[in-house]
């Protein structure tokens, strides 16, 4: 990875160091700035203050009292007074005296120095715009009061002092106002300003030297540790740190960076170990995993139950390696596994034996059949669970692994290997999970054997029923149209032609009728002409059938209406012999119906007619 886009550590200290510096220094100056100018304000504040107060003192409410027009005698009288107080400092700008009425407070006598003095207010000009302060404490006011802040114009900028007016009496009838102009206060504010940021500017490479000199000072020894660890990053793991660094930190960081070192050469070595033995697990998992994927391949595609059951035993000891698998089914009675398949030439000869297995018996087949849970022996010389089995003398360890299909054991997939301790645990979750895809397999293969079975026996059902139906039609009567260039005629039997095509019309099986067509001259039928007349036949066949389905509907529907209509018309009766008068004659009526006889007796037995009730000594019969 290419580092030269980053910063290094000797310029990220020099810079949050320079930076901690100036933002120091700039902090120091931002201070000293607002407090000399807020010594310049509070200053200019009082200043204006005592001229203020001082300029209240010299008016006279009285004379202010009488001023009702511009330059009349009270008028001139103030207006000489004022233009005194203002050239009395160069910095005043306005005095002026105020008044108040309904409709707000209005300048009376404002100083004029000079005719073409700019801004001075004649008398009676409204107050368009006063400030807060002054409209606030203008009827209160009883002492100089100063605006908080400055307010500038195109003048200049400019702070205001107010104070009341009094009467000889101590009647407060107006307000003084004076402006002093701010101008030079700003002046020293910003000659002040920039003397500081020249002084700033000035240290400001002091400042940079000193960073990057104490940048170096910090970052030499962590830059040795980092020269360190690029070696043993290099692959030098004997590389040790030998120049230990004066400070604490660092000191005790080195030393558990030598140590770290030695643990990390340890640990290397014992993980390049743990890899190799992890890479040939990981692989040998991987072609389990290959192997298992193929077996469900291979069968996901079998439906028969015995050719699915050959070729899962056969492909898991081809892929696995296994000298034998079988697989145990159990039985209808569900009390005996059955050895279904065999890899083996010994498992074979179990089969043709008829091996079988009760379930719940002693040995690892069992134990899976009934637990529905993997079993695996290890080692079957030491293990005295499992029988001695002649047929497979080779068997040194066995896993039985259910098939569980719904929480329904179908039976148990066996396998043996000639090798002791050859299953492990990731063998067996991989085997399991192998084992349930068979068991899904088998599973599927037998409800499709069963739908199989069921659907032909529906269809078998279907084809008798319907035979049954037509040879009871075909005994009513038989009907034969036949059509020829001069229309459409029914006849009683087919006319026979030698050179007529003859096609059955059949039903689910059953023949129905017959379709003969001949032609005029001796064309002999081709395939294509024989394939569409069996097609039309076949389409006659089901359109018959579903007028016949209808018909007995129809039927079905009239004898149901006749009932109902049998039943309302017997509720109706409330004499036993009009009833029973009542059910013959409706009985009478209905179709091919000659005579109907009802007999109500109360030994039905005694008279020997057939398919009625009688007595010797009847109650009504009609």
């Amino acid at each position: 990875m290419d580092t030269r886009k980053y910063l290094s550590l000797r310029t990220r200290l020099a810079i949050v160091l320079i930076i901690l510096a100036a933002l120091f220094s700039a902090g120091v100056a931002s201070a000293l700035y607002v407090n000399f100018r807020a010594e310049l304000r509070n200053s200019l504040s009082h200043r204006l203050e005592n001229i203020t107060a001082l300029a209240g003192l010299q008016q006279n409410g009285d004379l202010l009292i009488d001023v009702k027009a511009a330059h009349d005698e009270f008028f001139e009288a103030i207006h000489e007074k004022n233009v005194k107080i203002k050239l009395s400092d160069p910095d005043l700008r306005f005095v002026y005296t105020m008044r108040k009425d309904e409709q707000g407070i209005y300048f009376v006598v404002d100083a004029r120095i000079s005719p073409e003095e700019p801004l001075i207010s004649e008398f009676g000009d409204r107050y368009e715009e006063p400030s807060s302060t002054l409209v606030e404490n203008f009827d209160t006011m009883t002492r100089a009061i100063i605006e908080p802040d400055f307010y500038t114009d195109e003048f200049g900028t400019f702070l205001s002092g107010y104070t009341p007016i009094f009467t000889s009496s101590g009647e407060r009838v107006g307000v003084l106002g004076v402006d002093i102009s701010a101008n030079t206060i700003l002046a020293q504010e910003r000659e002040y300003l920039i003397r500081l940021i020249t002084i700033f500017l000035s240290a400001l490479p002091l400042l940079i030297i000193a960073g990057i000199i104490s940048a170096n000072y910090l970052a030499k020894p962590i830059v040795g540790l980092r020269d360190a660890a690029e070696k043993i990053s290099k692959g030098d793991f004997a590389y040790r740190i030998t120049k230990i660094p004066g400070t604490r930190e660092l000191a005790e960081l080195a030393i558990d960076f030598n140590s770290m070192t030695a643990n990390l050469s340890d640990l290397i070595n014992d993980l390049e170990q743990r890899v190799a033995e992890r890479t040939a697990d990981i692989e040998r998992k991987t072609d389990q995993l290959r192997a298992a994927s193929f077996i469900a391949r291979q069968t996901a595609e079998v439906h028969d139950l015995a050719s699915l059951l050959d070729i899962v035993v056969r492909l898991v000891s081809d892929q696995f390696g296994f000298y034998h698998t079988g697989i145990y089914l159990i039985n209808e009675a569900g009390d005996e596994a059955v050895l279904q398949a065999a890899s083996s030439e010994g498992g074979l000869r179990m089969i043709e034996n008829g091996h079988s297995i009760a379930v719940g018996s002693l040995g690892i087949v069992g134990y899976a059949l009934v637990q529905k849970k993997p079993r695996i022996v290890f080692d079957v010389g030491t293990d005295a669970i499992l029988f001695n089995n002649p047929d497979l003398p080779m068997t040194r360890s066995e896993a039985a692994l259910p098939l569980v299909v719904r929480n329904k054991v179908l039976g148990v997939l066996d396998i043996h290997s000639d090798k002791p301790q050859a299953f492990s645990t990731e063998d067996i979750d991989i085997l399991q999970t192998l084992a349930d895809q068979v068991a899904v397999a088998i599973e599927n293969a037998r409800l499709l054997d069963e739908s199989q079975a069921a659907v032909m026996q529906l269809e078998t059902l279907t084809a008798d029923r319907t035979g049954e139906a037509w040879s009871q039609e075909l005994k009513k009567k038989g009907r034969v149209f036949t059509y020829t260039p001069l229309g459409l005629r029914a006849e009683k039997v087919s006319i026979k032609d030698d050179n007529a095509i003859n096609t059955a019309i059949t039903l689910r099986g059953n023949k129905i009728g017959n379709i003969s067509i001949s032609r005029k001259e001796d064309t002999a039928w081709n395939k294509t002409d024989e394939d569409f007349i069996l097609e039309v036949a076949n389409q006659v066949g089901l359109a018959i059938d579903n007028i016949r389905l209808l018909e007995d509907a129809t039927q079905r529907a009239k004898q149901e209406q006749t009932v109902g209509r049998l039943a309302t018309r017997f509720g109706q009766s409330l004499d036993i012999d009009a009833l029973i008068q009542t059910a013959a004659r409706e009985l009478g009526q209905l179709p091919e119906v000659e005579e109907a006889t009802v007999f109500i007796s109360e030994t039905a037995r005694e008279e020997n007619i057939p398919g009625i009730a009688s007595n010797k000594n009847p109650r009504a019969a009609y």
